[in-house]
This record gives structure tokens, C-alpha cells and sequence, in this order.
């Protein structure tokens, strides 16, 4: 027996995609940078020391000082030398009631007489401390005014390049139906 047969054969229809990603190319350049600094402004002021210098001692020790001062530095001696002259004349009394003595004390008596330096002291002193120095300083007067400092910053702008990606879309298989019939022998 004959007998009909139905076929039916598909096939489904594909769709091929191809992408191609976005690119993004960033550049920044480096900004303008502009810094200027004004000096700053300094005044500076000192007032000279005062330099006091007292050789009055000193000058007195060479003799050489004020006449009035000088008078009374020997003045000041005279009742110390005239006690020692006492002592001198009550030593030499004595020296002269000794008969005993082999020496001859009147001569030697007169001799120291015309030989004896003079006790009164006419100079005093020599020494570095006679002059008196001193110094008064004075402060320094500082003002400074800071300069200001100019800063001047031109920015860039970045440099942005895009590259769009790109979708491609194709049919990779186109769909079809095939519909047959053809005898079919049920004993064959």
C-alpha cells in the first residue's frame, strides 16, 4: 500500500552581531603657572652709642690733673709724713744720746739728711684701671614690610578625542520551511 507522507524540515534564522568597542583618548597639558614676588621693603635705623671715657684717675696718676685735686692729694699726705718726721727726729735723738756707739751717728745723721728722697707722693698710682670706659648702646629699629607675591595659573583645557564603536548586524542564516510529500510504502 501507497501511502502519503508528509515532511517538514526547518530552519531557524540567525542573526550574526559584530561590535567594535568606543575608544576615548584623553590629553591634559600642564597649565601656565606665573609667580612673581615683589622684594620686601626693610628699614632698619639704629640711633650711634653713647661712649663715655673718664681719665680723670689716670691723669692724676701722671700728675697732670685738675691743679686743685692735685693740691689736695698732697694735702691729704701731710699729717702722715709729719708724724713719721717725728718719729725720724725722736729716732735720731736717740741714736745721738748713745755715746756708747762705735759709729759716729752725727755724720751718718747728716748724710741721710741730704740723700733722703722726698715722702710726699707727687703721682699716684699707674694702672689700666685709672680710665674708666663705658658704652651705652642703643636699639636697632627694624621694620619690614613683606612683598606680596603675584601667582598667576592659566589652566588648559584637555584635549578629548572619542572614537565611536561600530555595531554590525547581519543575517549568518536565513530561515527556511521545505514541506515534501512523497509516497510512503508501509511494507517496504
Amino acid at each position: 500500500m501507497d501511502l502519503l507522507r508528509l515532511s517538514i524540515r526547518q530552519a531557524f534564522g540567525q542573526i550574526g552581531i559584530q561590535t567594535q568597542n568606543a575608544t576615548t583618548d584623553i590629553r591634559s597639558p600642564m597649565g601656565q603657572l606665573s609667580i612673581e614676588q615683589q622684594p620686601a621693603q626693610m628699614d632698619f635705623h639704629s640711633e650711634p652709642g653713647e661712649l663715655s671715657i673718664d681719665s680723670s684717675a689716670a691723669w692724676s696718676a701722671l700728675g697732670s690733673g685738675p691743679h686743685l685735686e692735685w693740691l689736695n692729694s698732697i694735702y691729704s699726705q701731710l699729717p702722715n709724713i709729719a708724724l713719721q718726721g717725728i718719729a725720724k727726729i725722736v729716732e735720731n735723738g736717740n741714736r745721738m744720746a748713745q755715746i756708747s756707739n762705735p759709729r759716729n751717728a752725727f755724720a751718718e745723721i747728716a748724710q741721710s739728711a741730704f740723700s733722703d728722697d722726698s715722702p710726699i707722693e707727687y703721682v699716684g698710682p699707674a694702672s689700666n684701671m685709672n680710665v674708666k670706659v663705658h658704652y651705652e648702646a642703643r636699639p636697632a629699629v627694624t621694620n619690614i614690610e613683606p612683598g606680596k607675591a603675584n601667582i598667576e595659573y592659566t589652566p588648559m583645557k584637555p584635549e578629548v578625542q572619542y572614537n565611536p564603536g561600530r555595531v554590525e548586524i547581519y543575517m549568518k542564516q536565513m530561515n527556511w520551511i521545505d514541506i515534501q510529500v512523497t509516497n510512503y510504502d508501509w511494507y517496504k
